[in-house]
Formats: C-alpha cells, structure tokens, sequence
C-alpha cells in the first residue's frame, strides 16, 4: 500500500517528460492506488458499506443494515501521539509571528497529514500560495506519480489527480528546474492534452517543487483490513440478533404454500404431514463479540497501542497511563527524526514560495519544537507535583495562581499575593500544603 506510483526516464529532456506524462497517468489508477483508496475510505468514513456488501451474498443485507466501525481513524489519531500537543517553530531561535501567519493552515493540515502518512506509509503536501489570503496554504495528496531519471534517487516531478468532471479528470504536473532549463507546470486531461499553462508560459515559477514528501517504514494496511473484518463481524452479529428467536421451517408441503401468517391471535393451519418449527442460530453471540475485540486488540498491538473496553474501574493515575502507553511513547521518539527532516523540506519550500510572492527572505536557521505528551493526574499526584516543582524553585506563588486561573488580572493576583509580601497567605487547602517543607 505504501509504494509510490514511479517514473524513470533514461534522461531528462522536456519531450521525454511530455511523453511520460502521456504514457503514465494510467498508473494512478493501478491495484496498489485501489487499495490506498480503500483505506482514505476507512479514514474519512466514506463509501465503507461498499467495501462490505460484496461478503454478504443473497439478500442478507435486506434483513439488517451494513455495521461498517470507525476504527481506523481512531487507531490514526493514537498512533500519532507526536502531533497531539502543540508544536513550536523557531526561525533564527525565536518564534516568527510573521511566518506563523504566513503560514496560518500549517498546524490545522498536520494532523491529517500525519494519520493518513502512517495509514499510507506515504503522503505529500503541497505548499500553495494565495492570493486572497497572502498566505501560504497547504494540499494532503495521498495520490501522487513521481518521476525519475534513471540513477538518480530524487524525484524531478510530481503529477496528480485535481478535479473529476463525470467521467473527465484532470491532473497537474510539476517538475524542477535543471540544467539551466526552467522547470514545468501545466494541466493535462486523461488524454494527455494540455489544457491550462497557469503564469501563460507553462514554467514552473519556483525552480523547485512545492510538493513535500513524508514516508514512513511500513505502512497500517492492516487497521483497514482488521476494520473490514470487525465490520462483516459486526453486520453478521446483527443478522443473529435479527434471528435470535429463530428462523422459521416448514416441512411437507410446497413452496408455493410457503406464506404462512402466523400470530398470537392466528392459529397456523398445516396440511396433513407437514411440521413448523423455529430454529434457533448455533452461534454464540458473546462469542462473536469476543472475537471482535481479539481482532482489535492484536491489530492495536501491532502499532504499539493498548485499547480500553470500558469495563468498569477505578480512574488510572497519569502514571499508570505512561505505562500502559510506554511503546506508543517509545514510537513517538522513533517519529521525531523522520518528522524534522520533513519540517525542514517544507521550511525552505515555503520560505521559496514567500521570498517569490512578498520578496521577503526568511532565515536559513529553522528548528521545530514537538510539545511533550502530558497525562491526567489525580488531585494528589498535581500537588505532589507542583510542590516538588515549587521546592526546586522552578515555579513561585504567582505561577501557581496563574496555573489553575490563568486569565486572572494583575489586580486581582497582587490581592492574592499582597502588596508588601514577597509570599502569597494561603487562601485554599492547596496552597496551605504548598507552603509546608518537604519532609
């Protein structure tokens, strides 16, 4: 599912490009881009009743609807625990407000990104400039041809698919600049025709392309086929509740007699030697159930994740949550490299695009900053905390404040904390316990 739909040339000349162009749009089309299809369905919760129906022969699901289960986002959002909390940039070592808002749909795209590069094990974004908004935005393309020369181990093009009109698609092209000749930008049709040169000329106005590409190791193929098995599970579940009390049987007499009414009130009138009867499914429904939850929970560990049935408990302690989420943690730190390298490819896309666009020039000095994973803390394991923290002077009284009321005003926190006193007088049972010594 991972693998990316190639090009290679013997070499680069733009009549080779064209003519690629023309020959290799099929590709994106291909068994490997069905399957990649198949799990954006899963993800985004579209056309699944399509990928269940065709195991249900006859006219099973006249009886119940489709019981398609919505794990595979959940399973995405899990597993991308780096992209959870929030995630700093830095240019030239401070916080740019001015490529924060260049750069204004960046962190509401990563995300989706993120989920759909580790259920593809692939994903690209692209970086657009808009003129309404004078601001970079960004594009998710599952779906993307790359071209090659041969030997070389980077990409010199990307194509993919933009608009579907019936039965007429159309796709874009983008090819770097190299050997002193302009890179490429065009529209094309399913035919290979040409049919928009964006800027008249048909160059591409960056030198390099605006497409940013992330791969993992391996892709989550098997979340969506565990999906698909959980959600025929589920369906036929339904037809056995469906049929819990039994299906009815008639014996000896014709088919053409087989609409019998039956009821409270109706007494059932049979030929002579012929019997009725229920019968009941042989299978065990909690059974079933359990075999979901096998289904699922192993899939869950193959991606270092832990699922929780709900069964009834006390409320685990944050700790208690660190360790049952230890691997996931250990594979977000695997992800910090490969996401980095990511962030710097972007960087200096979007640093071209703004440096072509407003003619302002951004540092060459980037660094990205993932927020750490934080865990809910019983009353007690805060304060012990807090406490800890306040002992080794890392926090004051007026850090304290402001933790648990952070809007409060300058006026209302000098009452708190007193005008001629370096310390605050304790006003609730938690600060009294902070200003106990440790033992």
């Amino acid at each position: 599912m991972r693998s990316v739909n190639t090009v290679v040339l013997p070499e680069y000349s733009e009549q080779l490009v064209l003519d690629s162009v023309r020959r290799a749009r099929e590709q994106l089309q291909s068994k490997d881009n069905a399957k990649r299809l198949t799990a954006l369905d899963f993800y985004y919760n579209r056309n699944m009743d399509t990928h269940l129906e065709q195991w249900f022969p006859g006219e099973s699901l006249s009886q119940v609807p489709m019981f398609p289960v919505r794990i595979v986002p959940r399973f995405a959002r899990a597993r991308m625990l780096l992209l959870k909390n929030e995630i700093k940039r830095f240019i030239s070592g401070e916080e740019s407000e001015d490529y924060r808002g260049l750069t204004h749909q960046l962190n509401s795209k990563m995300r989706e990104f993120g989920e759909i590069a580790w259920l593809l094990g692939c994903c690209h974004l692209r970086s657009k400039w808009s003129e309404r908004h004078q601001r970079v935005e960004y594009d998710i393309l599952p779906q993307v041809k790359e071209y090659y020369v041969n030997g070389e181990s980077l990409p010199f093009g990307y194509s993919y698919e933009v608009e579907i009109f019936g039965n007429h698609r159309q796709f874009v092209f983008w090819s770097e600049a190299r050997d002193g000749e302009p890179g490429l930008h065009f529209k094309y049709d399913q035919a290979g025709k040409i049919i928009d040169i964006p800027g008249g000329d048909g160059t591409n106005p960056y030198d390099i392309l605006p497409i940013s590409k992330l791969m993992n190791s391996a892709d989550a193929s098997d979340v969506v086929r565990c999906a698909v098995q959980i959600g025929i599970a589920m369906t036929e579940i339904a037809l056995g509740v469906r049929f819990s009390l039994g299906q009815p049987v008639i014996t000896g007499i014709e088919e053409s007699q087989a609409q019998i009414k039956s009821g409270i009130d109706r007494a059932i009138l049979l030929p002579e030697g012929a019997s009725f009867n229920y019968v009941s499914p042989s299978g065990s429904l909690p059974a079933m159930i359990e075999s979901v939850k096998a289904f699922a929970d192993l899939t869950a560990q193959n991606h270092a994740l832990k699922i929780k049935w709900g069964d009834a408990g006390q409320v685990q302690s944050g700790v208690a949550l660190a360790i049952q989420d230890i691997e996931n943690l250990e594979s977000r730190e695997s992800d910090i490299p490969l996401w980095k390298e990511w962030e710097n490819s972007r960087y200096e896309i979007d640093k071209k695009i703004i440096e072509v666009h407003t003619g302002k020039g951004l540092s060459e000095d980037y660094a990205v900053d993932y927020g750490e994973v934080s865990y809910p803390m019983s009353a007690k394991e805060e304060l012990d905390l807090l406490k800890a923290k306040k002992d080794m002077g890392i926090i004051d009284q007026e850090d304290i404040i402001r933790h648990y009321n952070p809007d409060i005003s300058d006026e209302e926190l000098q009452k708190k904390l007193g005008t001629d006193k370096p310390s605050v007088q304790p006003s609730s049972p938690l600060l009294e316990a902070l200003r106990q010594p440790v033992a």
